[in-house]
């Protein structure tokens, strides 16, 4: 995964996100950094999810819709 960041604290951050180990060491992150710990969390979920390729999850809601 690679992220486009804008400075050095929002490197920091997406370092500690990426070694946090648990759901409340992120919250904690957020809680600490506020609005730049928010951009970079949703800039990793976003790469994360943009490199899933499997859409079998998908198909059941797909097939809904048709």
């Amino acid at each position: 995964m690679e992220l486009q960041l804008a400075n050095k604290l929002q490197h920091h951050i997406a370092d500690l996100l990426w070694n946090a180990k648990t759901i409340p060491q992120v919250k904690g992150i957020i809680t600490e950094y506020g609005k730049d710990a928010v951009v970079v969390f949703n800039m990793m979920m976003a790469a994360y999810y943009d490199e899933v390729d499997d859409i079998s999850l998908a198909a059941e809601v797909i097939n809904r819709i048709k």
